[in-house]
C-alpha cells in the first residue's frame, strides 16, 4: 500500500484537471493505473476529501477472498454483510443494489466506490467477483479502481465496450510547478532528483528532506529492488554506474546478452525506469542514487569493476576526457595514463584534441611532466590547436626524459625529433640539417614527410614538394590522420598551383571538404588551400576570386599564433597587393581610351537626367547617347549605370588628386618651400 500523504495547502490544486475528470466521469467505472509511489491513492484521497458521495475501499490481503472482498463491498455503500454464496450473482448484486437506495444512491446521483489497491486480490474466485461487479455494475453505482496493473484482465471486456476511463503513470506524476508548491521556495535540486515522483516529493513536503530519505530508500528497497530478479539487479547496478545505457553498453557492462530486453521489460512495469529512441535505457534520479550508494558501500569491488568497464567503454568511444576522469576518481592513475596512451592519437587526428587536452586536465600535474610520452601528446595536441609555440615548450620539456619508448618501436627521442621538424616547417618553413635515421609509421611519418614537403614548396621545389605531400597522404590515409590528410592536401594544392599544374583546385577542393570533418580549431590547416586557389585564379586573370581565396587564407589562420604559417600569410599578402596594383591599371586604363564625348555622357550619367534628357542636353540624338553609354560599359567593365556612376566619381576623385598635385608642383619654388598664395 502507499503511504497516505497529506499535501500542503493548496498544492493539490495543480491536479484540478484530474479532480475534475474524476467528477465529471459518468463512465460506469474508471482505473487508475501506476506502479508504486505514483500518486494513486493521494489522488483519489483528495478527490474523495470534497466530495460526498465517495465511499473509499483500501484492499489489503484480507480480502484476498470472494466473501471478505465481497462484504467489505456492501459494506462501503452502507448495506449489511452478505451472508450467502458469493457464486450467486443475483442475490449478491440485488443485496447492493437495496443498500444503494437505502442510501439514497441514484443513477443521477450515484455513489463512487473507490477500490484502492485491488491488485492485492490474486484469488481466482475474488478476480472472478470484481468481473462479474464490473460487467452488472448497477446503475447506482460507479467504480474508481487504482491499480498497479496497467490493464487488469477482469476489466478487458468493459474496456474494449468503452465502459472504463483510464488516468495512467504519466497524467499522475507531478510537474515542476506542483512539485514547487509542495516543497516551497528552495526546490531546485529536489526538482531534478525526484523528477515528477509523487511519494517522494510527498514524503519531503510532509517530514522535510533528512527525514524523508530513509523513508525514501525502504521503499525503494521493498517496492522495486525487492520484486527484481537478480539478473535485473546487475543490470539495474550497470546503469546507475553509466547513467544511461544502450543495449551494446549494458551488454558490455554485464555480460547478459539479453540485457536490452530485460532493462526493456523493467522500463515497461516501473515508473523508475525510461527507454528513449536508440534505444537508450535510464533510470529515475531517486533509483540512481539509492542504487549507486548501495553498491558503493556495501560491494565496492563490484562497483569499481563496472566504473573500470564503463572508462574503457568510454575511451573506445572516444570520449576519453570522460574516461579519464573516471580512472582518477578510483585512484587508478596507471590505467589514466594507459588509456590516453592507447587512445589519444584517434582523437587528435579527427580533430577532436580539445577532448585530449581535458583528459590531461584531470591527471596531477607532476605525473604528466614526469612522463615524456604524455608530455609529447601534450605537445601534438597544442600543435593540432595550432599552438605552435605550447607545442615547442611541452616538446622541450619531453627531451629532458626520453629514455623510453612513446609507442612500440618509436623511441620517444625520435617522436621528439620528428614533432620538432613540424613546429619548424609550420613557423619558419625551413628543414634542420641531418636526417631522421629510424623508421617511421603512422603518423610520424605522415607528419614527417609533411614536414619536408611544405619546406620544398617554400623553397621553390615543387616537383619534389609534391612527391614529398604525396607521400604524406597515404601515409595519412592508411594512419587514419585526417589532420595530416587535410594539411597535405592543402599543401598539394599549393605546390601544383605555383607550379602551373591544373589539378591544383581538385586537390584544393578535397582538401576543403576533408576539413569539414574537423573541430573548428583545426581551421588553420586550409590556410594552403585557400591560397592555392588564389594563385590559381590570379594566375586567369579572375582577380575577385583571387582577392577573395586570399582573405579566406587570412582568415583561417587569424585565431592561431602569428608566426604559423608566416609563408602562407606572405604569400597571401602579396597576392591581395598584386590584385589591387592589376585594378588600379585596369582602371587607369579603361579611362584613359575614353573618348572626350564619352567622358561628358559619364559625367551626365551621374545626375538625374534620363536618356533623352542627356541627350537634348548635348545636343544628340538618344540613339547616340544610348550607343555611347554602351561604349562606356564595355570600356568600364561593368553592367549598369549605377556601376558606371561609381566609376566617374572615383575618376572624377583621381582627376581632382592628379590636378591639385599639379598646382602645387607649379607653386612650390626651388628650395622645396610652397609659395604663399
Amino acid at each position: 500500500m502507499e503511504p497516505i500523504l497529506e499535501p500542503r495547502d493548496s498544492a493539490v490544486l495543480n491536479r484540478r484537471s484530474l479532480i475534475g475528470r474524476l467528477r465529471s466521469s459518468t463512465h460506469s467505472m474508471i482505473v487508475i493505473s501506476g506502479p508504486a509511489g505514483a500518486g494513486k491513492t493521494t489522488l483519489v484521497r483528495t478527490w474523495a476529501r470534497d466530495e460526498p458521495q465517495v465511499r473509499l475501499l483500501s484492499i489489503s490481503r484480507h480480502h484476498n477472498t470472494a466473501v471478505s472482498l465481497l462484504n467489505a463491498v456492501v459494506e462501503a455503500v452502507g448495506g449489511a454483510p452478505h451472508q450467502g454464496d458469493p457464486d450467486n450473482m443475483p442475490v449478491w448484486l440485488d443485496q447492493l443494489a437495496r443498500a444503494l437506495a437505502a442510501a439514497a444512491f441514484t443513477p443521477e446521483q450515484p455513489c463512487r466506490l473507490v477500490l484502492d489497491g485491488v491488485e492485492a486480490v490474486s484469488d481466482a474466485q475474488a478476480r472472478q467477483l470484481l468481473r462479474d461487479l464490473v460487467e452488472n455494475v448497477p446503475p447506482a453505482l460507479q467504480l474508481i479502481v487504482t491499480t498497479r496493473q496497467r490493464s487488469p484482465d477482469w476489466i478487458s471486456r468493459s474496456r474494449a465496450c468503452g465502459f472504463v476511463m483510464s488516468i495512467k503513470a504519466d497524467e499522475l506524476r507531478l510537474g515542476p510547478s506542483e512539485v514547487q508548491s509542495l516543497l516551497g521556495d528552495n526546490v531546485h535540486e529536489d526538482v531534478q532528483r525526484f523528477d515528477g515522483w509523487a511519494l517522494g516529493v510527498g514524503l519531503v513536503a510532509a517530514v522535510g528532506g533528512a527525514e524523508a530519505e530513509e523513508a525514501i530508500r525502504d521503499f525503494l528497497r521493498s517496492e522495486v529492488m525487492g520484486r527484481v530478479t537478480t539478473e535485473v539487479r546487475h543490470l539495474l547496478y550497470a546503469v546507475s554506474i553509466a547513467g544511461e545505457v544502450g543495449p551494446a553498453l549494458a551488454i558490455h557492462l554485464t555480460g547478459n546478452s539479453a540485457a536490452g530486453e530485460v532493462l526493456a521489460r523493467f522500463a515497461a512495469t516501473t515508473q523508475f525506469a525510461t527507454v528513449t529512441e536508440g534505444p537508450v535505457f535510464k533510470l529515475h534520479p531517486v533509483l540512481v542514487k539509492y542504487l549507486t550508494d548501495e553498491l558503493a558501500t556495501e560491494q565496492w569491488e563490484s562497483y569499481a569493476a563496472l566504473r573500470r568497464r564503463h572508462a574503457d567503454w568510454l575511451a573506445r568511444q572516444d570520449r576519453l576526457d570522460e574516461s579519464i576522469r573516471l580512472y582518477i576518481e578510483l585512484g587508478s592513475g596507471a590505467e589514466a595514463r594507459a588509456a590516453l596512451l592507447t587512445h589519444w592519437q584517434r582523437c587528435v587526428l579527427s580533430g577532436d584534441a580539445q577532448i585530449v587536452r581535458c583528459a590531461l586536465g584531470h591527471l596531477p600535474p607532476e605525473q604528466l611532466a614526469a612522463d615524456p610520452r604524455l608530455c609529447m601528446v601534450m605537445a601534438m595536441v597544442n600543435i593540432a590547436s595550432g599552438d605552435m609555440f605550447e607545442g615547442q615548450r611541452w616538446i622541450d620539456v619531453a627531451e629532458a626524459h626520453e629514455d623510453m619508448d612513446m609507442e612500440p618501436g618509436l623511441p620517444v627521442g625520435v617522436a621528439i625529433e620528428v614533432a620538432r621538424r613540424f613546429v619548424l616547417a609550420l613557423t619558419t618553413g625551413s628543414m634542420p640539417d641531418g636526417a631522421v635515421d629510424h623508421p617511421l609509421h603512422g603518423l610520424w611519418s605522415a607528419i614527417f614527410e609533411l614536414s619536408h614537403g611544405l619546406c620544398s614548396v617554400w623553397s621553390g621545389e615543387y616537383a619534389i614538394a609534391a612527391a614529398r605531400l604525396r607521400r604524406a597522404e597515404v601515409a595519412a590515409r592508411v594512419s587514419g590522420d585526417h589532420l595530416a590528410l587535410v594539411h597535405a592536401l592543402a599543401g598539394l594544392a599549393l605546390a601544383q598551383a605555383l607550379d602551373g599544374d591544373s589539378h591544383a583546385i581538385e586537390s584544393a577542393e578535397e582538401a576543403l571538404t576533408m576539413a569539414g570533418r574537423l573541430s573548428p580549431g583545426c581551421g588553420w590547416t586550409t590556410a594552403n588551400a585557400f591560397l592555392a586557389l588564389a594563385v590559381v585564379h590570379l594566375s586567369a586573370g579572375s582577380k575577385y576570386r583571387a582577392r577573395a581565396a586570399a582573405n579566406q587564407a587570412l582568415t583561417s589562420l587569424r585565431g592561431v599564433s602569428g608566426h604559423l604559417e608566416q609563408q602562407t600569410r606572405v604569400r597571401a599578402l602579396a597576392i591581395l597587393g598584386t590584385a589591387e596594383e592589376e585594378d588600379e591599371r585596369d582602371t587607369s586604363a579603361r579611362r584613359q581610351v575614353l573618348s572626350s564625348r564619352e567622358r561628358r555622357v559619364l559625367t551626365a550619367l551621374s545626375g538625374p537626367l534620363t536618356l533623352r534628357e542627356i541627350a537634348d542636353e548635348l545636343c544628340v540624338s538618344r540613339n547616340t547617347v544610348k550607343s555611347q553609354v554602351s561604349s562606356i560599359f564595355r570600356k568600364l567593365g561593368v553592367h549598369d549605370r549605377t556601376a558606371a556612376v561609381a566609376a566617374a566619381r572615383s575618376w572624377t576623385s583621381d582627376q581632382q588628386e592628379r590636378g591639385a598635385h599639379a598646382v602645387s608642383v607649379r607653386h612650390r619654388p626651388a628650395g622645396g618651400r610652397t609659395r604663399p598664395e
